[in-house]
């Protein structure tokens, strides 16, 4: 039964409409996606023909050229649904100029609640700009720390190190940290025994150091020992710190915890 009311409904819209319209309502749902897919297509091959130049300025330059890729999609995107829309009013054979004149006086309107949105999409052009970060990139932003998985118009796309995706408009970033520009500082605070000789415990943690760097890709220099950072009857606490990748502190960190306690136990020096 409900199936027959969905077809005389289909049936009298059909009736109501015109077939003409539908038909050319249907050539400008053709348009609209076979139009998005050739440019996405094209995108997507003159991105991989930029990207696949393996000299040190394409490399440099990869994650930039895919943020623009990703930020160019979704123009084209936009640009899509005005024209789809233009042409859809056309077809029901409604005045544009009217129409027109009205979406600006609506649009002035609008325009002011509208702040936030103009201010989020004038925000993400000066990011690809001023090259702040790039798709690919591992960055803080508010306090959000991530890989940027994607760069709109409106909004910027994170995934933390938890998995989850944060998005964050545009307009509300005020500080970036990129942690993918060169190597970053990761340290580390050992505590050992008041009574412990320092030497012993210096040069344990330079073989540590040492074994680490050959061991972890993300190590770019030898972790070692910068000296006491604190000091009490029971302790000495010593700062470690070395240069590593973007984003693999923690597998460094992690490496180098395991390893030190193995140089430690084998000069028989005590963790406090």
């Amino acid at each position: 039964m409900w199936i027959e009311n969905a077809w005389n409904q289909v049936g009298h819209f059909v009736t109501t409409v015109g077939a003409p319209k539908l038909w050319a309502l249907a050539k400008i749902l053709i348009f609209f996606f076979a139009v998005r897919c050739i440019a996405y297509r094209l995108m997507d091959r003159l991105l991989r023909s930029l990207t696949e130049r393996e000299t040190v300025e394409r490399v440099a330059a990869a994650g930039r050229i895919r943020t623009l890729g990703s930020l160019i999609k979704s123009t084209i995107f936009y640009v899509l649904v005005f024209i789809a829309g233009v042409m859809t009013l056309r077809v029901f054979e409604v005045e544009m100029a009217p129409v027109l004149t009205a979406a600006g006086v609506v649009g002035l309107a609008v325009g002011f609640g509208a702040q936030k949105l103009v201010r989020d999409i004038i925000s993400g052009f000066f990011i690809v700009l001023e090259n702040q970060y790039s798709v690919g990139e591992y960055v803080t932003i508010g306090g959000v720390t991530g890989t940027v998985e994607e760069l709109g118009m409106r909004v910027t796309q994170l995934r933390d190190d938890a998995g989850k995706l944060v998005i964050i408009a545009n307009g509300d970033i005020s500080q970036v940290t990129n942690h993918s520009r060169g190597p970053i500082q990761a340290t580390l605070d050992i505590n050992v025994a008041a009574d412990s000789d320092l030497e012993k415990v210096r040069a344990a943690i330079e073989r540590a150091g040492e074994e680490v760097a050959r061991r972890v890709d993300g190590a770019v220099t030898p972790p070692k020992a910068d000296g006491i950072t604190a000091a009490d009857a029971s302790k000495v606490t010593i700062r470690v710190s070395g240069e590593v990748k973007p984003g693999r502190q923690d597998e460094v960190q992690a490496a180098l915890r395991e390893l030190i306690r193995e140089q430690f136990a084998e000069a028989g020096i005590k963790l406090a």
